[in-house]
């Protein structure tokens, strides 16, 4: 330190020294009240004499030194952005070139008194007849009411602790591929407990995900799922879909649930050379509410869409099909194993 640097430290003790007050040195120096602290704490460091009449015991940080908490942050943003920049497609990797199909279930809201078991147990029992058809779900397994809307338990059979014995046997009927989280579940915060239900070969995200199933072959099938996608029109359910796929989309299927009706379309996209398919899962919560309320049709079909995909069907408008029907999907899928096997023997 310089002399100059050292006298102006100087001529801050000798007034503190004077006045014992950090206040009236501030104004005699025209610097904050911390900078007069910093100052005098600087100069004790260096030997210039204080003549306060006590002395207090060395106090103890409360915490690990600034500079450290800034790597650790540092460090912990640079992981943070690894781990968004390796979603922006997440690879599933088929061992084999068999075709597979996809149950995308929609909102199960599992709890709701009027939860449609029927075709509940229907999709699930579908799901688990052959291990090449894959449980997935859009979201909203249960109504998870929070805050004001937990008065709405009062109007619901099955108690919240019950509702969540009721997620984990869903899950595991399921065992599901891809599970995108819902407004009502991520309601539930950090600590959701469905982040603890699922298996690690599951790919668990909030409200949406970009997927990429690659074959041994090459062929890739990318799908964009989202619990809803932005955009909407009160005469086309595939509004936001569609606004998706034109809008510089590299998916072949862009699907959501969420709003409890149900679509499907298939468009060609001509500049990218390549078709996609647009849906929309109704889920199963048969009777609702609000659609009541405000004039909308209750609709009965539609609880699932099934995504058959055949990574050796050299036909882009169907080498990945899609149905309302979960049944008939299974059916297609069949039919494509069986072709399958008979052409490798």
């Amino acid at each position: 330190m310089d002399d100059k640097k050292l006298q102006e430290l100087q001529d801050i003790v000798d007034t503190y020294n004077s006045n014992k007050s950090i206040r009236a040195t501030s104004f005699e120096f025209n610097t904050t009240r911390s900078t007069i602290r910093n100052k005098l704490k600087l100069a004790n460091e260096l030997g210039i004499g204080l003549t306060d009449t006590y002395s207090v015991a060395e106090k103890i940080d409360d915490d690990i030194p600034v500079d450290e908490i800034v790597d650790h942050l540092q460090k912990r943003f640079q992981q943070r952005k690894k781990n968004k920049e390796s979603k922006k497609w997440q690879n599933i990797n088929m061992k084999t070139n068999e075709p597979i199909a996809l149950v995308w279930m929609g909102d199960p809201h599992i709890d709701d008194n009027y939860c449609d078991w029927d075709a509940l147990k229907r999709d699930l029992s579908i799901i688990q007849s052959s291990p090449n058809i894959y449980g997935c779900n859009l979201g909203d397994l249960q109504n998870n009411w929070i805050g004001r809307l937990s008065r709405l338990y009062g109007e619901q059979d099955t108690s919240h602790k019950t509702a969540w014995k009721l997620v984990e046997w869903l899950i595991d009927e399921m065992n599901p591929l891809i599970l995108i989280g819902g407004n009502h579940d991520m309601w539930t915060g950090a600590g959701d407990p469905i982040n603890w239900m699922t298996m690690p070969h599951t790919i668990n995200e909030a409200w949406e995900a970009r997927i990429s199933i690659n074959f041994p072959n090459g062929k890739k099938c990318k799908i964009h799922t989202a619990h809803d996608m932005s955009g909407h029109s009160q005469w086309n359910n595939l509004h936001a879909q569609g606004k998706r796929a034109k809008m510089g989309g590299q998916a072949d299927l862009y699907i959501s649930g969420h709003k409890h009706n149900w679509g499907l379309a298939q468009i060609e996209q001509v500049e990218l050379e390549k078709t996609a398919w647009l849906a929309r899962a109704r889920g199963y919560k048969y009777y609702d509410t609000f659609a009541m309320v405000k004039g909308f049709e209750q609709q009965k079909f539609g609880q699932s869409i099934i995504q058959v995909i055949d990574p050796n069907s050299s036909s882009e408008p169907s080498w990945t099909y899609c149905f309302a029907d979960a049944q008939e999907g299974a059916d297609y899928l069949n039919y494509r194993l069986e072709k399958y096997n008979a052409e490798r023997n």
